[in-house]
């Protein structure tokens, strides 16, 4: 069974909206940015799985930085693509 979205929800959905944006940004302006935040949340992550002892929600933490910071990297391969079709559409005027 599906439980309702609420406020809560929404609340958790528009800040993640503005971290990928913000980190977009970030990274247009110091390029490379992203890559180490996500090799380093990776890192941690490995680090912190070898102490036996952790609370239940660290792993689902780490998991979710990750992929957040592999959709906010995302981007740059969507502005590769969107070059590349726009470098095509030019040369074949």
């Amino acid at each position: 069974m599906q439980r309702d979205f609420d406020r809560t929800d929404a609340k958790a959905q528009a800040c993640s909206y503005i971290l990928l944006s913000l980190l977009q940004r970030m990274d247009q302006q110091e390029p490379g940015l992203i890559d180490a935040l996500l090799a380093g949340a990776k890192g941690d992550f490995e680090a912190s799985q070898s102490q036996g002892d952790l609370p239940h929600p660290v792993p689902m933490i780490f998991q979710e930085a990750i992929a957040l910071l592999t959709r906010a990297n995302a981007y740059k391969q969507n502005m590769l693509d969107r070059r590349g079709d726009e470098e095509s559409a030019s040369n074949s005027n």
